[in-house]
């Protein structure tokens, strides 16, 4: 994953998104999700090129910004240059490694569970994210899902195996597993809440466009009482 997004990272824009689109993408993720969160400590999964990172700063107290890819982090770094109350960190991509527990009034994680390459990856994080939260904490979380139906279900199926052969033969890194990344199903999302003891206080779902057989979900989620 660090090699695929350093090799992205030498253009974000095309990978990550419009830089000048951040704020408006905040704003509706939020929006969706009926809130307005600000103050405290906000710890930013995957922040990328820092698109959103010098907006959170605006909203909150401190941000903590992670990323797996050290050249994107510069990215970031350059971006927030201005924003004093940003600190960000390098993790390996497997777990928010270093973020101690009950770090985070409020956690973003937009545009980054979609690529992770493994299905236990994404559940991992979930199980990281109710780690990270502060009591009464909320995550903010994009991701998306698989529809319903076999053929759905048979693409992703193929989609798996053909991703690894490409990424063999192709040197381009959007083809590897580390951006193409695999989908949930819904019931998948949900044991992987369950066991994660993380609560949905809202959810929304988006337009099925971006993606082949799948739709965007946006949850905001509340750790179960430990």
């Amino acid at each position: 994953m660090r090699a695929t997004w350093d090799e992205l990272a030498s253009a974000p824009e095309l990978y990550v998104g419009d830089s000048g689109r951040g704020e408006q993408e905040l704003d509706g993720l939020f929006g969706r999700l009926g809130a307005d969160p600000r103050g405290g400590i906000c710890l930013e999964v995957g922040c990328g090129s820092g698109r959103m990172t010098a907006h959170l700063a605006g909203r909150f107290d401190r941000v903590v910004a992670l990323d797996v890819s050290p050249a994107m982090l510069e990215h970031a770094r350059a971006a927030t240059a201005a924003a004093v109350n940003v600190e960000f960190r390098l993790v390996s991509g497997h777990q928010l490694d270093g973020v101690e527990d009950g770090l985070a009034n409020t956690l973003i994680c937009y545009l980054v569970l979609q690529h992770l390459p493994r299905r236990a990856l994404i559940l991992g994080y979930l199980a990281e994210f109710a780690r990270v939260l502060a009591p009464g904490g909320e995550a903010f979380v994009q991701l998306p899902l698989l529809r319903p139906g076999l053929r759905p279900r048979l693409r992703r199926f193929v989609a798996a195996r053909a991703t690894g052969v490409l990424s063999r033969l192709s040197r381009d890194p959007a083809t590897r597993p580390a951006f193409r990344g695999v989908r949930l199903r819904e019931a998948e999302l949900r044991s992987g809440l369950d066991a994660a003891g993380l609560e949905v206080l809202c959810q929304a779902k988006g337009p099925d466009a971006p993606y082949r057989h799948a739709t965007d979900f946006f949850m905001r989620l509340r750790a179960a009482p430990r």
